[in-house]
């Protein structure tokens, strides 16, 4: 995760990305992140591609189950993670690959002045 993240930072620094949306994007990509280590034994691949008004992360994995959005009260531990990428990005899904599945999201890059 802490690699992730990191990645994830020094890009959008690199892209001028200001750092509210930098650190939703950082949590995003964690819950993404998270799920695919703990769900399909590891994440294959990370993807950040950040064009004029758009921030979009894939995460690729191994497994061909797809996630299932949880509801969980109020005192559960976990099962919250597609619920925040749910209300925090602008749109995110999930693709089946040839082998295993691709889990994105879509967050706006507001427009410096």
């Amino acid at each position: 995760m802490g690699a992730a993240r990191r990645y994830v930072r020094e890009v959008l620094h690199s892209e001028r990305v200001d750092e509210k949306v930098t650190g939703i994007v950082e949590l995003l990509t964690s819950e993404v992140v998270t799920n695919a280590v703990l769900h399909a034994h590891g994440a294959g691949e990370l993807a950040l591609t950040v064009t004029g008004d758009t921030i979009r992360v894939e995460v690729d994995d191994p497994s061909g189950v797809l996630p299932v959005r949880q509801c969980s009260g109020r005192d559960a531990l976990g099962g919250r993670g597609l619920a925040i990428v749910a209300a925090l990005s602008r749109d995110w899904g999930v693709e089946s690959k040839r082998q295993g599945k691709r889990v994105w999201f879509e967050v706006d890059r507001p427009r410096r002045s």
